[in-house]
């Protein structure tokens, strides 16, 4: 990888850690507004689809991490072999 493929990778993840911050950020603010929702003794719908709505936002968020940061290089990129000769 040439120096110039390397910035533009680097500025890519930038981004993409910027979109995980983003979904983190939303996750924790619904869930605020479900607890001030339910302090408030709101309707009990309301503060399940809150809820519902966090904890969605949180598993995307999971699902989002695990596929950037673990995820499996194409067959033959970055993979070790242990068949000699492969």
């Amino acid at each position: 990888m040439d120096l110039t493929e390397q910035v533009r990778e680097e500025e890519h993840f930038r981004q993409v850690e910027r979109a995980l911050l983003y979904a983190d950020d939303a996750a924790r603010k619904i869930g605020e507004i479900a607890a001030r929702l339910k302090k408030d003794e709101a309707s009990p719908g309301l503060i399940a689809a809150l809820e519902t709505a966090a904890d969605a936002v949180r598993a995307d968020h999971r699902r989002l991490m695990k596929s950037v940061y673990f995820r499996v290089p194409p067959r033959g990129q970055g993979q070790l072999t242990t068949e000699p000769g492969e």
